[in-house]
This record gives C-alpha cells, sequence and structure tokens, in this order.
C-alpha cells in the first residue's frame, strides 16, 4: 500500500512540474520571438533566414522603390536592402515593444524598419515579411 501511495504521489509530482511550465510556454508572445529571431539573423547576417520569411512580392523602399519578386534578386542586392542603417535600427528594437496595426508588425523605427504579416492558418502564427523599408 504504501509503495502504491510513493508511485502516486510521485505521479503526481511530476505532472504539477509540467503544468507551469506548459503554461510559460503558451504564455510567450510569438511576436516577441519573431523580433529576437530578426535580430539575431541580422547579426548572424543569415540571408537564408531572410529568404526564408520573405512573402513574395515584397514592397522594398529605399533610395529607388523596388518589388522584391524572386529568392536570387533578393540574394543578389542583400546589402542594399538590409543595409547598416536598417541593420541599427532592427538591433535597437525592444522585443517586448513593437508596433502593430491592421497592417501587421512593424520591427525598427522611422523610415527604417520591416513589416510582417501572419500567413499561418491553425497552426500557429507564421510571419513573413511584407516590406522592407530603408530610406531617409
Amino acid at each position: 500500500m504504501m509503495r502504491l501511495f510513493v508511485m502516486v504521489a510521485a505521479a503526481f509530482a511530476l505532472l504539477q512540474l509540467q503544468v507551469p511550465r506548459a503554461k510559460a510556454e503558451a504564455d510567450i508572445d510569438p511576436k516577441v520571438n519573431l523580433v529576437t529571431e530578426l535580430q539575431a539573423a541580422v547579426r548572424a547576417e543569415d540571408k537564408a533566414w531572410f529568404v526564408a520569411h520573405l512573402h513574395y512580392p515584397v514592397r522594398y523602399y529605399g533610395k529607388q522603390t523596388r518589388v522584391i519578386k524572386s529568392k536570387p534578386w533578393f540574394l543578389d542586392h542583400y546589402e542594399l536592402i538590409i543595409g547598416p542603417e536598417l541593420k541599427a535600427s532592427i538591433l535597437a528594437q525592444d522585443p517586448q515593444k513593437y508596433f502593430q496595426n491592421y497592417q501587421g508588425v512593424m520591427v525598427g523605427e522611422g523610415s527604417r524598419n520591416i513589416w510582417f504579416d501572419d500567413f499561418g492558418e491553425g497552426d500557429g502564427p507564421k510571419f513573413k515579411i511584407i516590406t522592407i523599408n530603408n530610406s531617409d
């Protein structure tokens, strides 16, 4: 009888440990995660991350207005599109204080920012880049 009690108590203790963790994971704001992922990609010059998060066609507003229609074009023009001022603006962003409205989620500030929209359906959010602003 004592053995059964110990086993039930141990099982209950394990369940108690898992409940707070599951709740904490559910409370994580996916937009905060998006901002931190973007900042990590900027720091690492991770072009593959950017390409995987583009929703074509992407509007680009820089010295010239462009429409990014393909992965090869983006990769060929990466340094122009994701310039040092835009990188600085993204890295200065507090992940907890992103801007959001009906158009999507903006990371950065002023005229140097990246806009995301959520294209996820049922499986949770899937944020993709829809606009890149890198102008004066």
